[in-house]
């Protein structure tokens, strides 16, 4: 009579029996998984699990393409104190205009109807408005 084989695989550091079966099938998924690695590194894919220290995370090197720059976000901020500083130097009629317009988003024909003033007035008050504060924020 035939000895019946015995078949382990390795969990752990330890040998573990198990099924022919279970032992085939592991055996299949390992040599997927290496012939799968062997494509990848014919094809020059790269793991950024490959950089990982003890330190860092390699996917930590990813940049992240949907959060701002620095350099925009800084620029913003100086344009923003610019603007606002260039605002101050508008009269207060100026001021409550532009406030009105671009801060409460309201539109021409709304302040000309709460003010009583022609929606062109406002218009071409708000074009003066604007090349002022453009020749102010070019100084």
């Amino acid at each position: 009579m035939a000895e019946k084989k015995e078949y382990r695989i390795k969990v752990q550091g330890q040998f573990v029996p198990v099924t022919e079966e279970v032992y085939l099938t592991y055996y299949r998924m390992k040599r997927r998984e290496l012939h799968l690695e062997e494509k990848d590194a014919r094809h020059g894919v790269f793991y950024y699990s490959a950089m990982d220290t003890e330190e860092t995370n390699g996917v930590d090197a990813i940049p992240d393409l949907t959060s701002p720059r620095v350099e925009d976000v800084a620029v913003d901020k100086l344009l923003t104190e610019k603007l606002h500083q260039c605002l101050s130097q508008l009269t207060s009629k100026e001021q409550e205009l532009i406030f009105l317009l671009f801060f409460q988003d309201k539109s021409e024909h709304q302040v000309a109807a709460e003010t009583g003033i022609p929606r062109m007035t406002i218009h071409d008050r708000k074009m003066k408005i604007l090349r002022t504060l453009k020749k102010l924020m070019e100084k």
